[in-house]
């Protein structure tokens, strides 16, 4: 089955860098689109891009690491959605994108390093 739209590497509590790369959800066979994000110690985002499919099912996953700071809780602005991970915990939030466009995501208070989420046609 598919699990998601990539493979996040490292473990929890190694402070890697982000991979700067745009990452495409996949549709699963369940017909949700799985995007994992995690926030990182250095005030930023992994991946620093995603693109999901406009009207798909989205299914957020999302951890921090112990040392992101305020990066633990983040917004999607101008869609809606947020999400904090407690303790490394992941929370996952579920959301059907309607409209395209490139919003941002970061902290509620916009000190990390934002990222790019692209809804697509």
């Amino acid at each position: 089955a598919l699990a998601g739209a990539y493979m996040m590497g490292g473990s929890a509590g190694n402070a890697a860098e982000p991979s700067g790369k745009q990452v495409s959800a996949l549709v699963g066979a369940d017909g949700v689109q799985d995007v994992y994000i995690r926030a990182l110690a250095g005030r930023t985002y992994d991946p620093q891009g995603v693109t999901v499919k406009k009207g798909v099912p989205v299914r957020l996953h999302f951890t921090a690491d112990s040392s992101a700071g305020c990066g633990r809780y983040m917004k999607i602005y101008g869609l809606g959605v947020d999400a904090a991970s407690n303790n490394g915990q992941e929370q996952v939030v579920e959301f059907t994108p309607t409209a395209e466009g490139t919003y941002e995501y970061n902290c509620g208070m916009r000190m990390c390093r934002s990222g790019k989420f692209v809804v697509a046609a």
